[in-house]
Parts: structure tokens; sequence; C-alpha cells
């Protein structure tokens, strides 16, 4: 840290508080309540040994939704076969796909848990291709896990388990990790995904207000999706659509760490911002497609705190930040070191809070996978303001009618 005569680059502790009051009230709260509550009560939920042992474990159907998936279905249908779960059908649903994916998944068709159902024509939504395999399904519980997505020997016991320890659980979310730490990219997007799920997930399943249960990896109760008209086909983000849909039904939605699914993210920036920019487009959709029943508070926790905190932090600081960094910069742009100075202030200020979160994520994931990010935190920086403009273009371009495709 730069440290001049007069306190932290030349600014003392209370212009340090004047200049960043806005992200430290935003920002500040946020950070620290999930970073140091969360591995306390992590801690003392493994002292007093929560849990029960399961004997009895119900059929789970695994749907598994495929377009053009060559590369990765042959992998994904092995890691599910060897899932440990005892008493399950793996479900491959190929939806139209004009590579070889239907050839690769069929190598596997002699196992008797392996279906494969194909889609002709694809139905151009992964809602659409999900529900065509819900009617082959036989399973109390419904998995759905993506076509590129490979799961731990655990993951869908631990997926499932909490549902049998609690009647109340109508959904489990799992833990994304990131397959393909092939570069830059995709090993910031590690980060992103480490300090999602352990702390953002985490919170949220604390507080009864679990916001999605990710596509990749999921579970819910077959009559609870029966009863909700299975998975709806107006957004382009189904999961969160989903456990919108979920949380209605005042049902408990819960995350379950240990239930860990490795993905493939985008190589490239080009695919990263379309799949970025699709995220945003349905995030603006669902919450649309609900806003009467946020603005009734139907949905408890969810409604009342969790999904309005999402759309705070998501929408509406996206602009408060950037107006109160130009408000600074404007009163200041006569001079060029106090801006400089500024900046500099700030980006300490978000580097400090990002080793924070990191140690504290790095702790809390299952084995240990994390603290190398260390050395990312610096370049997390410009990634995430990078992220914050991909979702503003998307935002504009959702409200303008413009709807992107799986």
């Amino acid at each position: 840290m730069i440290v001049l005569d007069h306190g932290i680059l030349g600014f003392s502790p209370l212009q340090v508080v004047c200049v960043l009051l806005v992200f430290i009230v935003i920002e500040v709260p946020q950070v620290l309540g999930k970073a140091l509550l969360l591995p306390i009560l992590e801690a003392s939920r493994g002292r007093t040994g929560e849990g029960v042992r399961v004997t009895a474990y119900p059929k789970v159907s695994v749907i598994v939704p495929a377009h053009n998936e060559e590369q990765y279905i042959g992998n994904t249908l092995a890691s599910l076969l060897e899932d440990t779960y005892p008493n399950k059908e793996i479900i491959v649903v190929d939806d139209g796909s004009t590579d070889k994916t239907y050839v690769k998944a069929s190598m596997l068709a002699g196992d008797p848990r392996v279906k494969i159902v194909r889609r002709e024509e694809p139905s151009g939504s992964k809602a659409r291709a999900v529900n065509y395999g819900i009617p082959f399904a036989a399973g109390d519980i419904i998995v759905v896990v993506d076509g590129d997505t490979v799961v731990e020997r655990q993951a869908l016991k631990r997926l499932v388990e909490p549902m049998l320890e609690d009647p109340r659980v109508i959904g489990t979310a799992g833990n994304i990790k990131v397959a393909n730490r092939v570069n830059l990219l995709t090993r910031l997007q590690a980060y992103e995904y480490l300090v999602s799920m352990e702390l953002g997930r985490r919170w949220q399943s604390v507080l009864n207000g679990l916001l999605v249960i990710p596509g990749a990896i999921g579970a819910i109760r077959r009559d609870v999706l029966d009863s909700v008209g299975r998975v709806h086909v107006d957004t382009i983000t189904e999961d969160f659509d989903m456990t919108f849909m979920l949380q209605k039904t005042k049902g408990r939605i819960v995350f379950s760490p240990e239930a860990i699914a490795w993905t493939y993210v985008p190589e490239r920036l080009r695919d990263w911002i379309r799949q970025r920019i699709r995220w945003a487009s349905g995030q603006i959709q669902v919450y649309i497609k609900h806003s009467d029943a946020l603005l009734r508070r139907r949905l408890g926790v969810f409604g009342a705190l969790i999904a309005p905190n999402n759309i705070f932090m998501d929408m509406i600081v996206l602009f408060v930040k950037y107006i109160w960094l130009a408000a600074i910069i404007l009163m200041h742009w006569t001079s060029p070191f106090y801006i400089v100075r500024f900046l500099l202030l700030l980006v300490i200020f978000y580097l400090v809070l990002e080793y924070v979160q990191l140690t504290s994520a790095a702790l809390l994931t299952p084995g240990g996978d994390g603290i190398e990010n260390a050395i990312l935190v610096p370049l997390i920086l410009p990634y995430r303001e990078l992220l914050s403009a991909v979702r503003l273009f998307a935002y504009i371009k959702t409200l303008l009618g413009r709807r992107p495709a799986w």
C-alpha cells in the first residue's frame, strides 16, 4: 500500500471515507458480511454434525440436454455413470444436433441406465429440450446436467441428500467449477465462479433465498416441477426463471457445496461476451416476468431481500458508482494529480475487498481449490468492469426487444 506523510496517498482517514463513501456504503457490508460470517457458520455446522444418515435413495432421472456437444458429451455421460448414486437413470436429449453428439452418446446406449432421445429439428432453447426429456423420466427427482459438464463421483448423492434429510427442501443447487483453465480468460472465470458460488450461493442458501439453481447441475422434486408447469420457455435463462417459480411454492431451495460439477466456459472473448449478454438479457426478462410477485411481496426472504438486492447490485449500482466516479473527477478536473490519487485509492480499496473475498471463498470451497487465484486479484478488477459494460449493453438490448438464442 502506498502511504505518504498524511495518510493514504495523501488522503487523511476522513478524506478517504468521504471520497469513497458510495463505494464503502455499497460494497463493504456486502463483502464483509458474507466473507466473515460464512466461515464461522461453516465451522459451527461441522462441530454440530448436522445431517442424518440416508439409507434409502429414491430414483433420480438425470436429463442431459445437448445441442452440438460432441466434444464433451462422452465425458459427461461417463462421469454420470461413474457417480456413486445407486438408483439413477440418464436421459440424453439430443436437441437437433448437426455434429456427432448423437453418435457419441449412442456409444453408451447399451447401458440399461442410459436412454437417448432425439429431436430431428433443434428446439431453439434448453427449456424445450429439458421438457422433451421429462416424459421419458421415471424418477421422483429430476436432475438437469449440461452436456458439457462433468460431475464428481459423489455429486448426485450430495445433490439429493438435502431433499431426503428435509422434506421441505424442493430443490438443490450444485457447486460449479471451471474445468478448462487454459488461458487468462478461463482462469478469471474460474475465480469468478469460486467467489460467486462459495460466498454468493452459500449466503443466499443460509438466508433461505437462493437466487438460481444452475442449469449446469441442479435437482428438483418431480411433483413440484410438474406443479409449476415444468420448465417455462418464455425466457432465455430457464434456470433463473425456474428458481423464481419454485420460490413461489414456499418450499426450501438450498445450495449443496459438495455436489461439485466441472463445466467448460468460453475460451474466447467473443464467446464469453455472447454468453454474458444472454445471461444478463435473461435476468431482466425474468424480473419483468415475475415483477408482480415481487411487488406484492409474495416470495418471503427471496422476494423481500435477495432478489431486490440482486437488482440493486447488478443494475442500479452499475449506474450509481459511475455517476459518483464521474462527479469526483469533474469536481477536480483541474487537479490531475488529485484524480490520479483518487483512482489509485479506489483500486487499493477494491484490491483489499477482493483479497478478503478470495481468502474466505478458498477456506470454504471443498478440496481447498482457490487460493492459487490470488495472483489474479489485480486482473479481476478490469474483468469485472468489462462484465459491467457487457451487462449494461445486454439490458439496453433486451429493453429494445432483441432476444439472444440458446
